[in-house]
């Protein structure tokens, strides 16, 4: 039944995130917990859900390691990549301790590529928060839509011209790049643990978030709890 789940995709935007592939459930992160006492599991049973609200509880992560996730973004602005970017759960070293990679991407290099004038056009243009400077206030848009959608669309192509521009004289593909803007659709896979996915959605399904990256969360957190609800419930409602 959870298997039918790979391959599932939701619209985010004008653009969309998959499922691509999955490792690991529920039971995963008990038999982690429990191999500390030479014990195995095939079934989950109440005794389990205890203990992974323990887990959670308690900031025990480690064994929400083993739960892996890939998806697929594409059409996803640039702004937001550079967003899901900067999570980097488990990915340091910490006092000479190395901790081992939880999340990594890979994505289309303007390096090697053509790329294409795909832009992020929002539905809506957002007014600023009068309290929260880097905030927007979600369902309150400017009067002037249709200006700022012009002046928008313009700098969309003239950057786009420009980048045109600098290969027609030659230019290398890694300085042409430069001139792209941030609404600039990119596609990339992204690899992470339960963990790191949950932190991210955290941290990004949050009111002081921008709106279009928790979209993306809330989509995330959509596609992966059929997969592991209890250790999602117990990661998100733990202790700060």
């Amino acid at each position: 039944m959870i298997n039918q789940i790979k391959g599932s995709t939701i619209i985010v935007d004008d653009g969309q995130v998959t499922l691509t592939d999955f490792m690991g459930s529920d039971l995963s992160v008990v038999n982690a917990a429990r191999v500390s006492f030479g014990k195995r599991k095939t079934e989950m049973d109440d005794k389990d859900v205890k203990l992974i609200k323990y887990l959670g509880a308690h900031k025990h992560m480690s064994p929400f390691r083993h739960v892996i996730f890939t998806f697929t973004l594409e059409g996803v602005s640039e702004v937001v990549c550079r967003q899901l970017y900067k999570h980097q759960v488990g990915c340091a070293y910490t006092s000479g301790e190395f901790k081992e990679a939880a999340t990594t991407w890979n994505e289309i290099s303007g390096r090697y590529v053509k790329l294409e004038p795909e832009f992020h056009i929002p539905s809506e243009f957002r007014k600023q928060s009068a309290s929260n400077k880097q905030a927007s206030v979600e369902g309150e848009n400017v009067d002037c839509e249709d200006e700022a959608r012009a002046v928008y669309l313009d700098a969309m192509e003239k950057s786009f011209a420009a980048y045109k521009k600098l290969l027609d004289l030659g230019v290398c593909g890694e300085q042409a790049r430069m001139v792209m803007p941030l609404s600039f659709k990119n596609s990339l896979i992204w690899t992470a643990s339960l963990e790191a996915t949950v932190n991210f959605i955290k941290l990004r399904d949050h009111e002081g978030a921008q709106l279009e990256i928790r979209n993306l969360a809330r989509a995330i957190k959509k596609l992966i709890e059929p997969i592991c609800p209890l250790s999602i419930d117990a990661l998100l409602n733990s202790q700060k």
